[in-house]
């Protein structure tokens, strides 16, 4: 097999140990979750005397049983929600050693008692990108994947979260702040031995409801997703109107080559595991993965990270995972990228300014779509903006690109939305391994979501009193609706030059042929004055006649 010779990087010191149900069932040790625990027992005779071989330092449990959720919602109705015992995650513990400690033979030794369902090794993964010192100007992604057309369709929903499994994210950065759930730290890797040539800095050793960004790559990932547009300042994520769940799995790293010295966010499969089920847990509907590592290809699927992954599709995440960023043909190597090759997500690679593969984007039959990557500006700690480049800013794209989806359609799956995103990339006729199913594409995903029929309506709140818009073209035309009660007055501020019109209706969307009250001179400017026969809903529709630019409306209750 011809390839770049990939290699997986293994956490020294660790193996992750599954016991059967009957065997976790009469355990006698108490084994705490987190990562903090003086437990070097199980209280399972016949494995703790294969554990007493390789002089355990701690054991810990990967999961306590799951929050109460009685169910959860899938394309049939209600169904039996999915729960950490279903999955064998109160059954998974971590088994800490020490870093000399052949943990290869480890693993086969447990293997062979026959109150061990399965032993496996722990992985070391990295945040998938680097820095690039090129300015482009403006946000060229968005307008790539036609962002700025599938916005006049929809701008996403307050009720859909996206999840950020990364470094953490800034919890004061002025274009996140005001979009941010309460998130969670799961970094402990104080008893995992760094990279060799590294080193762990910063908050690495406690768990706790702090997921703030130390790194940077987490920030960038979550404006790229949902950044707040709109506010004269910085820049638009995706998903304008989602919410952001920020769950830190990747501490920093410093590795040191020659003379050179770098910091990377770094994390191993084990606390990623359990970071993707919490987010499952506290409201995910989306989980984006910058994030992976190498496996063997002669290895299974590793454990818990795939149960961790079945569990949140089973709860209703759709997940976008980074391919990865060493330009290689993922067929040709000895290993397989892991998240981005478990088979119900979407894998990401990256695209640049000119529509082609990114030279370090990973490639192969992931069933992979594109996005923008390379020169991407987005968030950054400490409430400040940087370029960078690589799969993990191409992933972002996608799942806010899902949670747009699942905002128009709550009821769609999480395998439907994927399929609905491949169907409308930008090569869907033409799958190839190099390329996928091609650049995703927002504006076909939004039209056929919402269908052909669907036209957009912007709700003006009761006390917002103006809002803005744009007409790019001769006819088209925009909806908004308002409550109202009393008088309504509606105000419109055309582009010098243009033909605006201003039609008025109660209880549905106006047309040129149907509506309760118009303004139809041949100026810019229009103004409709209607008595309300009683409170209601009324469609409001800004129409261009001739011409095309930005206009302001203004709501006038009497």
């Amino acid at each position: 097999m011809s390839g770049k010779g990939l290699k997986p990087t293994i956490v020294k010191g660790r193996v992750i140990l599954k016991l059967k149900e009957q065997a976790a069932m009469t355990m006698t040790a108490s084994i705490p979750t987190g990562r903090t625990s003086t437990a070097k027992t199980l209280g399972v005779p016949s494995v703790d005397r294969v554990l007493e071989n390789y002089a355990v330092k701690s054991i810990v449990k990967l999961r306590a049983p799951s929050p109460r959720v009685s169910s959860t919602t899938g394309p049939g109705g209600k169904l039996p929600a999915p729960t950490h015992e279903e999955y064998g995650f109160t059954r998974t513990f971590l088994v800490n050693v020490a870093p000399d400690t052949d943990v290869l033979a480890m693993v086969e030794d447990l293997k062979k008692d026959p109150y061990v369902e399965d032993a496996r090794l722990d992985y070391y993964a990295r945040a998938l990108a680097t820095p690039n010192d090129t300015f482009f100007k403006g946000l060229w992604g968005l307008k790539m994947i036609n962002c700025d057309k599938a916005w006049d369709l929809t701008k996403g929903s307050a009720e859909v979260v996206v999840a950020i499994v990364d470094t953490g994210v800034d919890l004061n950065h002025p274009d996140l702040k005001d979009k941010l759930l309460p998130g969670f730290d799961m970094v402990n890797v104080a008893d995992v031995p760094p990279e060799e040539g590294c080193v762990w800095e910063g908050d690495y050793t406690t768990r706790d409801n702090n997921p703030d960004d130390e790194n940077g790559h987490g920030t960038h990932c979550a404006g790229i997703a949902a950044g707040i547009p709109d506010n004269g300042q910085g820049i638009a994520g995706v998903a304008w109107n989602c919410r952001i769940l920020p769950v830190r799995v990747l501490a920093n790293l410093r590795c040191t080559e020659g003379d050179q010295s770098y910091v990377t966010g770094s994390g191993v499969f084990s606390d990623i595991a359990d970071g993707i089920i919490w987010a499952a847990d506290y409201g995910a509907n989306v989980i984006s993965l910058s994030l992976g590592g190498y496996v063997e290809k002669r290895e299974p699927e590793p454990e818990p990270m795939k149960s961790a992954l079945d569990y949140a599709v089973a709860k209703g995440c759709v997940i976008a995972a980074a391919m990865g960023n060493d330009g290689a043909n993922l067929d040709d190597e000895a290993v397989y990228n892991y998240p981005s090759r478990y088979g119900k997500l979407i894998a990401v690679g990256a695209v640049s300014k000119n529509g082609k593969r990114a030279d370090f984007s990973n490639f192969g039959d992931y069933k992979q779509v594109m996005a923008p990557g390379v020169g991407i500006l987005s968030t950054y700690f400490g409430s400040r903006y940087e370029l960078l480049d690589g799969t993990s800013m191409a992933t972002p794209f996608v799942a806010g690109l899902a949670a747009l989806i699942k905002s128009a359609n709550p009821h769609l799956t999480p395998a439907e939305i994927i399929d609905l995103i491949r169907r409308t990339s930008s090569r869907s006729d033409q799958y190839s391994i190099e390329f996928g199913y091609g650049i995703i594409d927002a504006l076909k995903a939004a039209k056929n979501v919402l269908g052909p029929a669907e036209q957009a309506i912007e709700d003006i709140p009761p006390f917002v009193q103006e809002v803005a818009g744009s007409l790019k073209s001769d006819g088209e035309e925009k909806l908004y609706r308002i409550v109202v009660s009393k008088q309504l007055v509606m105000d419109l501020d055309g582009p010098e030059g243009a033909d605006y019109d201003l039609y008025v209706k109660k209880g549905a969307a106006p047309t040129r042929e149907d509506y309760d009250a118009r303004g139809y001179t041949s100026r810019p400017d229009e103004s409709v004055v209607l008595p309300i026969t009683g409170p209601g809903e009324y469609y409001v529709m800004v129409r261009s006649y001739r011409g095309s630019g930005d206009y302001k409306l203004k709501a006038r209750l009497g």
